[in-house]
């Protein structure tokens, strides 16, 4: 029998402290370059047919569309950047696509207190109950991620490789 990965139907964006982006803005450009400098047609559609104009904002940590939790569409491989309110920079990737299909996915189950996961090797997003976690609040060292604050009791952490 083989495995489904269940996803949030909306990508979720934390602040630094892990809570939900308020006020943020996201930043879509071209590969491998500084999406803010480099932007490229971002849509609100998988049809590419509602641009969406950058900086994209969220609420409650989610990209908004009229108000209305959305998925950004772009034609191509693309670079993010994701800053808070005051425009710190708290999620960067060049590859943005990197981890779109073909991934795989490891699940792990928080108790609150554990901080040390075993992993087959560095993964390229970690996601706390659908929250995407900001590289500073982990790290990995000798095949194991090592949270800076434990899981809550029965969260499900999502290794993405």
């Amino acid at each position: 029998m083989s495995a489904l990965s269940v996803e949030p139907p909306y990508s979720a964006f934390a602040e630094a402290d892990g809570q939900p982006l308020e006020d943020g803005y996201i930043w879509i450009g071209t590969v491998n370059l500084n999406p803010v400098t480099n932007p490229i047609a971002a849509y609100w559609d998988s049809a590419l047919t509602i641009s969406a104009v950058q900086p994209i904002r969220t609420s409650g940590g989610y990209a908004v569309y009229q108000g209305t939790p959305s998925r950004i569409y772009a034609a191509s491989d693309y670079s993010i950047q994701v800053q808070n309110k005051n425009g710190t920079v708290v999620y960067t990737s060049l590859n943005g696509n990197a981890f779109g299909g073909g991934s795989v996915v490891t699940n792990a189950t928080g108790n609150g207190v554990q901080t040390i996961f075993p992993v087959s090797s560095f993964p390229v997003a970690i996601y706390i109950s659908g929250v995407y976690q900001n590289q500073n609040t982990y790290t990995f060292a000798n095949g194991s991620v090592t949270f800076t604050q434990a899981p809550p009791f029965n969260s499900i952490i999502e290794f993405v490789f």
